[in-house]
C-alpha cells in the first residue's frame, strides 16, 4: 500500500501546503481520500492512471475535504471513463452528490456507499470523530497493512480505536494549543503513545503550528 500526500494543509492553504488530499494505492486499485480543490490534478501529476481510480473516500463534508468531487466526476466524463466510481462517505454524502449534480448537471456513473466499505483487496471502517456531526475517523486495511486516518477530529475514543496498532497513523495537527474539534502537537503525541501505531505522520497542519512528530509535506510518498 502506498500513500501520496497531495495536500498537507488546512482550509487555509499556503504556498507550502495545499488543503487536504491523499492518494492511496494498493494491489487492486487506487482511491482519493478527502479531495480538496485541485486534488485530482495533483494526483495525476503524481502518476495516477485514471482507470485505476475506483473510489473517493470522505471523512466528512467540509469544503476543504470535498471540493474537488464535482470537478473529478466531470473530468471522468470528459475522459470517457464509463466505469462507475464509488463515493464512500459518512451520513450526508448522498445529499452532497445530489446538490453537486443539481449545480453542474453531471451524470457520470457514481454510486454512494456507506461505511464500512469494501473494494477488491481493501476494507474501510469508520469510527465516530469529534468534529462536525457527520465526521468519522477511518481505518483502512489493504495489502496486509493498516492505515489509520484521523480526518478532522479532537482526541476521542473513535480516533484511538482507529489508530490502535496501525502500521501508519495519519493524524491531523491543526491547532497550536488544544482546540475543540482539532488536535494540537501535544495531543498527537498522546494519541501516538496510547495507540502504539508503528509510524505516525502529522498532516492538516495549521499556520504557525510546529509539529513535534514527523510531519507530512505535499508530494511525500510513503510506503506502508
Amino acid at each position: 500500500m502506498q500513500l501520496t500526500i497531495l495536500g498537507s494543509g488546512t482550509a487555509r492553504p499556503t504556498h507550502r501546503r495545499a488543503s487536504a488530499g491523499y492518494l492511496l494505492e494498493w494491489a487492486h486499485g487506487a482511491l482519493l481520500l478527502d479531495p480538496s480543490a485541485g486534488t485530482y490534478m495533483r494526483a495525476l501529476k503524481a502518476g495516477l492512471e485514471p482507470k485505476r481510480l475506483v473510489a473517493v473516500v470522505l471523512s466528512h463534508l467540509h469544503a476543504d475535504h470535498t471540493a474537488d468531487l464535482p470537478g473529478l466526476l466531470f473530468a471522468r466524463k470528459q475522459e470517457k471513463l464509463e466505469t462507475e466510481i464509488a463515493i464512500a462517505g459518512p451520513r450526508g454524502t448522498a445529499d452532497l452528490l445530489r446538490r453537486a449534480r443539481s449545480l453542474y448537471g453531471d451524470e457520470t456513473p457514481a454510486r454512494v456507499e456507506p461505511f464500512p466499505w469494501r473494494a477488491e483487496g481493501l476494507a474501510v471502517e469508520a469510527f465516530p470523530a469529534r468534529h462536525s456531526e457527520e465526521s468519522v475517523c477511518l481505518r483502512i486495511v489493504a495489502d496486509g497493512k493498516t492505515l489509520a486516518y484521523s480526518g478532522d477530529t479532537g482526541d476521542c475514543e473513535g480516533l484511538r480505536a482507529a489508530c490502535a496498532g496501525a502500521d501508519l497513523a495519519l493524524l491531523e495537527c491543526t491547532a497550536r494549543e488544544p482546540k475543540e474539534g482539532h488536535l494540537s502537537p501535544a495531543e498527537c503525541e498522546a494519541v501516538a503513545a496510547a495507540t502504539a501505531a508503528t509510524r505516525v505522520l502529522l498532516t492538516h497542519i495549521g499556520p504557525g503550528v510546529e509539529p513535534t512528530l514527523p510531519a507530512a509535506e505535499d508530494g511525500l510518498v510513503v510506503s506502508i
